[in-house]
């Protein structure tokens, strides 16, 4: 067997020694003169579950070994101790390898850190790693859900959160429908003695409505939403008649058969929002559909259709106006229909 050699070569802190016997080469990095430099891995599972044991393994490798024995400081990082906990000290088992068992308290990113002091031939070593460890689903609901309001209701939402662990903030947000309103946050606050929160909003606009929890070292985040509907405000106006009278159970416009009756409606203003327009006649006992047509409101929500043609004397008519979600040119609001108007034309 051929005498082993070494060769050494010196840079500012730190010292390459190459080793060769029998034709094995094995080259050690010492980063100061006289101490190896080791390398420390750790292994944590991917997940794991709350209050259950878990084990963590690593090594500890040097070009000089480390006696079994030779002690590591383990420090747990979690929800509950984001500045760390301290583990104790765990050893070295053969062939630089150490496991230990924990059971982590907390939910969420919980990592584990390890650390070798060094000694006199050794410099120190530190490493990590993480693992995800699961949470409770929590129990979060909120009210209201597909109901549909009046314009300008105030409406009273109320979260509930059921059992937690420590954190009791919820958090309410209200996005009306309609791009040129951002979502936002409405209320924040602790829940009560029955876990409830509450919030009332004023409806213009459908919305949709998110209590929102954070979560807590037990409990994992969630949220939940209500998509509540706003109807608009709408109303027809008739004129141009020469008389009214209440009849059939009705007030009814009085026309002669030569005068166009003026329908003016008011509705609730959106940008290139239309109403529809339907008429119906009465005969023998049944309303029939007359025409049904859109018309473009104004600026301001109100829009102007006269009634022109032939009149027939003898019938009873009715008008009404309304918003038709996505018919009427835009989605903001819910389906709303005015209350119908009567008239009837005489000679």
């Amino acid at each position: 067997m051929e005498p082993a050699r070494r060769g050494l070569v010196a840079g500012r802190r730190q010292l390459f020694v190459l080793t060769e016997i029998a034709y094995s080469t094995t080259f050690h990095v010492v980063d100061e003169p006289r101490k190896y430099a080791g390398t420390l891995t750790v292994d944590a599972p991917a997940t794991a579950s709350r209050a259950k044991s878990l084990t963590v393994d690593g090594r500890l490798t040097a070009g000089l070994a480390l006696p079994a024995g030779t002690p590591l400081t383990v420090t747990r990082t979690d929800m509950e101790t984001p500045n760390g906990k301290s583990l104790g000290t765990k050893t070295l088992g053969s062939g630089g390898r150490f496991s230990f068992k924990d059971t982590p308290p907390a939910g969420g990113k919980v990592k584990y850190t390890v650390k070798y002091a060094g000694d006199a031939t050794h410099t120190p070593a530190a490493a990590t790693d993480t693992v995800d460890v699961s949470r409770s689903a929590p129990s979060l609901t909120l009210d209201n859900n597909r109901k549909v309001y009046a314009y300008g209701t105030d409406v009273k939402f109320t979260a509930h959160l059921g059992s937690i662990y420590k954190n009791r903030t919820v958090e309410i947000w209200a996005d009306p429908f309609g791009s040129d309103k951002p979502d936002k946050l409405v209320k924040t606050g602790r829940v009560n003695s029955s876990g409830h929160l509450s919030v009332t909003l004023d409806l213009t606009r459908d919305a949709k409505v998110t209590a929102k929890f954070a979560g807590d070292a037990h409990y994992a985040p969630k949220s939940v939403s209500s998509t509540v509907g706003a109807q608009v405000k709408v109303s027809t106006a008739i004129s141009g008649q020469y008389r009214t009278k209440a009849v059939y159970g009705h007030t009814y416009a009085y026309f002669h058969k030569s005068k166009d009756p003026l329908f003016t409606t008011t509705m609730t203003a959106y940008p290139n929002r239309r109403q529809r327009l339907e008429m119906e006649v009465y005969y023998q006992g049944t309303w029939y559909d007359a025409g049904t047509d859109y018309f473009k409101l104004g600026s301001t929500g109100v829009s102007e259709v006269r009634l022109g043609g032939t009149h027939e004397t003898g019938y009873r008519m009715r008008v009404r106006s309304s918003y038709y979600d996505n018919t009427s040119g835009d989605t903001v609001n819910s389906t709303t229909h005015g209350a119908w108007k009567y008239f009837l034309f005489t000679s």
